[in-house]
């Protein structure tokens, strides 16, 4: 039987899809570093429990009246490719959505979810200017790999958005002093135009950060959010939401 390592679950979400009511299972191990993770326990491959597929298939049926579907994260779940391939199947036989969210760079991965018809929506960081390797391997914490990094997002990206039907949601996170640049976000808007939607993401100094430096930067404020949406927005993306703590997810409008 196939068995996954998972750090947790979340039995009833209605922040991380955007559309559904949703469980939330995270997979333990990621192959990023990125400074300000939120979730750096998980990156530990090591980390949580190891479980039987079809008892987290058990367990998650337990909220079946309430959920629509359910959204992998991590961590970085595709590194768990056959143990991930197999609850998405358990769980779409099920009749549940299946989301993933992943940092990209696992293309092939990707590939094979997609051509099994596995998932339904794909959550995809973009941590940095795809066209800026060095400042990509500065935020994702691996130094001298950007240029590898980088290749595979681009094509992660290239496959989702060849796809019709397929819910595609990008997420840039705004961290002041590393990933804050008007121009870093005009540049990514023009690379995701024709994604579901763009959601820039509000920095929280909080929770168990990789680097606690980190925690004496101010996050950036509603206003600021708001700026860089619009700047999505003057570059050709149609669905641009801000999230921040204060308010939840926003869409932005042009003229507001």
């Amino acid at each position: 039987m196939r068995r996954v390592r998972i750090g947790g679950i979340v039995d009833i979400s209605t922040v991380d899809w955007t559309s559904k009511v949703c469980s939330v299972i995270f997979f333990s191990g990621c192959n990023f570093r990125c400074p300000y993770c939120q979730n750096s326990k998980l990156i530990d491959i090591n980390y949580g429990r190891e479980v039987e597929v079809d008892d987290l298939v058990n367990y998650v049926l337990k909220s079946k009246m309430l959920i629509e579907g359910v959204v992998i994260t991590g961590g970085e779940c595709t590194l768990q490719l056959e143990g991930l391939k197999s609850l998405c199947r358990k769980l779409k036989e099920q009749g549940l959505g299946v989301g993933i969210d992943t940092n990209g760079s696992n293309p092939k991965a990707i590939r094979e979810l997609l051509e099994e018809g596995l998932i339904d929506r794909v959550a995809l960081d973009v941590k940095a200017p795809l066209e800026e390797p060095n400042v990509y391997e500065k935020v994702v914490g691996l130094p001298g790999q950007g240029e590898v990094v980088v290749n595979r997002v681009e094509e992660t990206l290239d496959i989702l958005l060849a796809i019709k039907n397929l819910e595609v949601e990008v997420r840039v996170l705004v961290v002041p002093t590393l990933m804050d640049d008007d121009q870093y976000i005009k540049l990514i808007a023009r690379r995701v135009k024709g994604a579901t939607r763009l959601i820039i993401q509000q920095f929280r100094p909080e929770a168990d950060l990789l680097d606690q430096t980190l925690k004496a930067v101010k996050p950036p404020s509603r206003q600021e959010l708001i700026h860089k949406a619009k700047i999505a927005l003057d570059e050709g993306v149609e669905n641009v939401f801000i999230r921040t703590r204060e308010n939840g997810l926003e869409r932005v409008k042009k003229g507001l």
